[in-house]
Protein backbone atom coordinates (compact mmCIF):
# COMPACT_ATOMS: atom_id res chain seq x y z
CA UNK A 1 0.00 0.00 0.00
CA UNK A 2 1.30 3.50 -1.32
CA UNK A 3 1.07 5.70 2.22
CA UNK A 4 0.73 9.15 1.03
CA UNK A 5 2.28 10.34 4.41
CA UNK A 6 5.71 8.57 4.19
CA UNK A 7 8.58 9.47 2.40
CA UNK A 8 9.43 7.93 -1.31
CA UNK A 9 12.18 6.45 -2.33
CA UNK A 10 12.82 6.41 -5.97
CA UNK A 11 15.35 3.56 -7.62
CA UNK A 12 15.64 2.94 -11.63
CA UNK A 13 17.28 -0.51 -12.73
CA UNK A 14 20.70 -0.42 -13.33
CA UNK A 15 22.24 -0.50 -16.52
CA UNK A 16 24.25 -3.78 -16.28
CA UNK A 17 24.98 -6.53 -18.65
CA UNK A 18 24.05 -9.32 -16.44
CA UNK A 19 22.05 -10.03 -13.10
CA UNK A 20 25.05 -9.55 -10.89
CA UNK A 21 25.87 -6.05 -11.77
CA UNK A 22 22.42 -5.24 -12.96
CA UNK A 23 20.84 -4.01 -9.77
CA UNK A 24 18.74 -0.90 -8.62
CA UNK A 25 19.84 2.66 -7.88
CA UNK A 26 18.52 5.30 -6.01
CA UNK A 27 17.73 8.50 -7.92
CA UNK A 28 16.67 10.39 -4.89
CA UNK A 29 13.88 10.42 -1.64
CA UNK A 30 10.85 12.66 -1.42
CA UNK A 31 7.32 12.88 -0.99
CA UNK A 32 4.18 12.57 -3.15
CA UNK A 33 2.89 15.80 -3.89
CA UNK A 34 -0.62 15.14 -4.73
CA UNK A 35 -2.72 11.75 -4.57
CA UNK A 36 -2.13 9.70 -7.65
CA UNK A 37 -4.42 9.87 -10.51
CA UNK A 38 -5.88 6.65 -12.04
CA UNK A 39 -7.22 7.22 -15.78
CA UNK A 40 -7.93 4.03 -18.13
CA UNK A 41 -5.79 1.20 -15.43
CA UNK A 42 -2.90 3.32 -15.06
CA UNK A 43 -2.11 5.27 -11.65
CA UNK A 44 0.11 8.08 -12.38
CA UNK A 45 2.39 9.35 -8.89
CA UNK A 46 3.92 12.41 -8.88
CA UNK A 47 6.91 12.74 -6.66
CA UNK A 48 9.00 15.84 -5.46
CA UNK A 49 12.48 15.17 -4.49
CA UNK A 50 14.69 16.78 -2.65
CA UNK A 51 18.10 16.63 -4.92
CA UNK A 52 18.44 17.17 -8.32
CA UNK A 53 17.73 14.06 -10.09
CA UNK A 54 18.58 12.21 -13.53
CA UNK A 55 18.37 8.82 -15.51
CA UNK A 56 21.50 7.04 -15.89
CA UNK A 57 20.08 4.52 -17.72
CA UNK A 58 18.68 5.36 -20.99
CA UNK A 59 17.55 1.20 -22.46
CA UNK A 60 15.19 0.43 -19.80
CA UNK A 61 12.88 3.20 -17.94
CA UNK A 62 11.71 1.10 -15.10
CA UNK A 63 11.45 2.53 -11.77
CA UNK A 64 10.77 0.79 -8.33
CA UNK A 65 8.96 2.98 -5.23
CA UNK A 66 9.71 2.46 -1.71
CA UNK A 67 8.42 3.25 1.78
CA UNK A 68 10.30 3.27 5.04
CA UNK A 69 8.64 0.66 7.23
CA UNK A 70 6.51 -1.17 4.74
CA UNK A 71 9.27 -3.60 4.44
CA UNK A 72 8.39 -7.48 4.73
CA UNK A 73 9.45 -7.44 8.45
CA UNK A 74 6.44 -5.89 10.82
CA UNK A 75 8.90 -5.13 13.62
CA UNK A 76 11.49 -2.79 11.62
CA UNK A 77 9.80 0.91 10.69
CA UNK A 78 13.53 1.59 9.15
CA UNK A 79 13.59 -1.11 6.69
CA UNK A 80 12.53 0.26 3.23
CA UNK A 81 9.90 -1.63 0.98
CA UNK A 82 9.04 -1.99 -2.14
CA UNK A 83 5.29 -0.53 -3.08
CA UNK A 84 4.91 0.23 -6.69
CA UNK A 85 6.60 -0.59 -9.71
CA UNK A 86 6.31 1.48 -12.49
CA UNK A 87 7.33 3.58 -15.96
CA UNK A 88 8.80 6.81 -16.31
CA UNK A 89 6.90 9.34 -17.68
CA UNK A 90 9.08 12.30 -17.06
CA UNK A 91 11.73 14.39 -15.19
CA UNK A 92 11.46 18.08 -14.35
CA UNK A 93 13.54 20.06 -12.87
CA UNK A 94 11.97 22.29 -10.32
CA UNK A 95 12.92 26.12 -10.34
CA UNK A 96 12.62 26.48 -6.68
CA UNK A 97 14.80 24.79 -4.09
CA UNK A 98 16.68 22.36 -6.42
CA UNK A 99 14.38 19.32 -6.43
CA UNK A 100 13.11 17.62 -9.54
CA UNK A 101 9.73 16.04 -10.01
CA UNK A 102 9.37 12.82 -11.17
CA UNK A 103 6.14 11.27 -12.20
CA UNK A 104 5.72 7.53 -12.62
CA UNK A 105 3.21 5.29 -14.05
CA UNK A 106 1.68 2.04 -12.81
CA UNK A 107 0.28 -0.30 -14.75
CA UNK A 108 -1.27 -2.76 -11.89
CA UNK A 109 -3.66 -2.20 -9.32
CA UNK A 110 -2.60 -0.07 -6.29
CA UNK A 111 -3.51 0.87 -2.87
CA UNK A 112 -3.51 4.19 -1.65
CA UNK A 113 -4.01 5.36 1.85
CA UNK A 114 -2.72 8.36 3.77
Amino acid sequence: MIRLSKPVKVMEWGAGTNTTNQVWTEMGKGKITKKPKTVDGITTIVIHLDNRASKSNSADDTIKLAQQGEAMTPTSAESWGEVAYGRLKSINEGSEGGGTLVEVEVKVAIKVGK
